[in-house]
């Protein structure tokens, strides 16, 4: 005996919760590539210097490599820490990233 297949959501119901489901999904911040994280020039220092000198927490680096920054020029920097970053770091990119986040932490302190 063959049973038929019932889908939970008809095609027509999902056209019609559409609407409603993609700027609910924005709202929440459920769409990808909108999540992104407030940090400051010091917090991404820290990140790097943590990485750097082996006293960071086990996930500090996956979550500064995987969560954007809202601040373009920090991102900038968190981009290229990710391409410099494990399996393979290339610790003359990351130590000069750490200068440049720090002498950015200067230049917004005065």
């Amino acid at each position: 005996m063959q049973r038929s297949f019932r889908p939970a959501i008809t095609k027509w119901a999902a056209i019609l919760l559409l609407p409603v489901l993609i700027p609910a999904a924005l709202i929440a911040g459920l769409w990808p590539g909108s999540r992104t994280v407030a940090r400051t020039p010091e917090e991404v220092a820290d990140f790097l210097r943590n990485f750097l000198e082996g006293t960071g927490q086990d996930w500090d680096w996956d979550d500064f490599e995987s969560l954007r920054i809202a601040d373009p020029e920090l991102e900038a920097i968190r981009e290229r820490a990710a391409h410099a970053a494990p399996p393979d770091p290339d610790l003359n990119e990351l130590r000069a990233l750490l200068a440049e986040a720090q002498a950015l932490a200067r230049s917004r302190a005065a």
